[in-house]
């Protein structure tokens, strides 16, 4: 189920526009799959990611970048107390011209990084995220300000210079994996079998059934369902047609079917996704909207994202000891590991020196 206490949706499709960000709080497992790529940042508590290559657990400000196209989950760590929440970045490539898309199938990978893992991509990738938000925040509608950030996520991301053992490992059967969902995506919203499938791929039946519930974890029905619905967001988001006519467009047999899938997927009602996301929007007189909305954060979901804000300026100076930023009048230096003394003292002209073990001793 969905965390409503911390949700919040910046949606760019309701625009037209490739970047969307959310906040979420989830109490179950959620499946996913999209041809966007995916930025996921643990705010607070911990989660599980399962991919077809890995699984690893997510805690507290650890990040994980998912490519274009991989079947995912988010778990929630059973044995954790309190709440998770975890604000998503999406950017999707569909969106864009050819030109500006570039090769999304093969510039991504999948990768998990944190203070201590791949520590200077999560750095920049943060830093940058930083920006994002700190631009959102204070209601600055520069649209050319928020194309440079949003591409300067996908080039950090695209550039990722990882050994050969982090790339995700390819098969047979992953390909024709591929090749069925790639089908699926052409023809979801049709009546559509495994047999369809099975018959289209020459595969047989049973080898189909058993490649699918291999990748996805889920039955075909259920993974078809859940494709179907996340299919209709952009209508459903759009508030123009009726649950029933959404739910006949995407494939879903009827609007009892397309409502039990999606608030199985989402944790909540078609309705009240469709009502939370436009509270979280400022309607204009002329449709569509050209200007970009401000967000509307309450004062957990800053408090939350304050890190962000306080950690997205450019150091002065930066080792994996230390940083040192300026932040308006005001200098901050911070200590990134505690297993050694830091001892301090100040020299007669008022200098305060601080001393620490260089990276060598």
């Amino acid at each position: 189920m969905q965390n409503m206490n911390y949700y919040y949706d910046f949606s760019g499709q309701k625009f037209g526009y490739p970047l969307s960000l959310s906040i979420n709080g989830f109490s179950r497992s959620v499946f996913s799959r999209q041809s966007s790529l995916e930025i996921s940042y643990i705010l607070k508590g911990e989660y599980e990611a399962v991919t077809a290559d890995f699984s690893c657990m997510l805690k507290e400000r650890d990040l994980i970048v998912i490519a274009p196209d991989t079947m995912h989950m988010i778990c929630p760590k059973q044995e954790a107390c309190g709440e998770a929440v975890i604000l998503t970045i999406h950017v999707d490539f569909s969106r864009m011209s050819d030109a500006m898309a570039g090769d999304r199938t093969n510039a991504f990978h999948t990768v998990v990084c944190a203070a201590d893992k791949n520590r200077d991509f999560y750095i920049c990738l943060k830093r940058k995220i930083g920006q994002l938000l700190v631009m959102l925040m204070k209601g600055r509608d520069n649209l050319y300000e928020l194309n440079a950030i949003m591409m300067e996520l996908v080039s950090l991301a695209a550039r990722q210079d990882f050994s050969m053992e982090d790339l995700p490992l390819h098969s047979d059967s992953h390909e024709n994996y591929m090749k069925a969902m790639q089908y699926i995506d052409g023809h979801y919203h049709e009546e559509l079998t495994l047999s369809d499938i099975a018959e289209q791929l020459s595969f047989s039946l049973s080898y189909t059934s058993k490649l699918l519930k291999r990748y996805t974890g889920i039955p075909f029905v259920k993974y078809l369902a859940y494709v179907r619905v996340r299919a209709s967001l952009e209508a459903l988001l759009e508030g123009r047609s009726s649950i029933e006519q959404i739910a006949a467009d995407c494939g879903m047999p009827n609007a009892k079917a397309y409502t039990a899938a999606f608030k199985e997927l989402y944790g909540i009602l078609p309705s009240s996704y469709r009502k939370q996301f436009r509270k979280n929007l400022k309607y204009g007189s002329k449709a569509p909207l050209k200007k970009m909305q401000k967000m509307a954060l309450d004062e957990e979901q800053k408090a939350l994202l304050r890190h962000f804000v306080e950690e997205s300026q450019i150091p002065v100076y930066e080792d994996s000891y230390l940083s040192i930023q300026k932040t308006g009048s005001e200098i901050v230096c911070r200590v990134h590991q505690k297993a050694f003394k830091v001892s301090m003292e100040t020299e007669a002209d008022g200098t305060l020196l601080i001393r620490f073990p260089a990276q060598n001793a």
